[in-house]
């Protein structure tokens, strides 16, 4: 059972960073499904795959929270997190990366995408990712 202040203070960060309509549950969801998405070979333009990965973003905050590291709960979420992260690294280029933010998940480049990720890759940073749409 998950003690109702842990949910409480995660609910509070998130509402503070404008989110408040999120839970740690929920976010996880959504990793998981952009990472599978990328499993998949991500079908999007590069400007919605900023705005999914964003989500990563929320969960480093709550994993930066003292408030939340206090609580048992939160070795179980940050467990699934750390598991979901592998997956994600392993769908990146080895030895790429872009200006595009502070952390690994922004700064990274998928291997293979769709064509208007690989459009955007090419043509703005000269890098290729393999088409998966071919």
């Amino acid at each position: 059972m998950i003690d109702k202040n842990f949910c409480e203070v995660s609910s509070n960060i998130l509402t503070r960073l404008g989110f408040g309509n999120e839970t740690i549950a929920s976010l996880i969801q959504k990793w998981k499904f952009f990472i599978e998405e990328c499993e998949s070979g991500y079908a999007w333009d590069y400007s919605e795959y900023r705005i999914e990965i964003r989500v990563r973003w929320l969960l480093q905050n709550l994993l930066n929270s003292p408030e939340v590291c206090k609580f048992p709960e939160f070795k179980c979420f940050f467990d699934e997190l750390f598991s979901l992260d592998e997956r994600f690294r392993l769908l990146l280029q080895s030895g790429r990366a872009v200006v595009e933010g502070d952390n690994w998940w922004d700064r990274g480049v998928l291997a293979r995408a769709g064509e208007e990720y690989c459009h955007y890759m090419e043509g703005a940073h000269g890098i290729l990712v393999e088409n998966s749409d071919s």
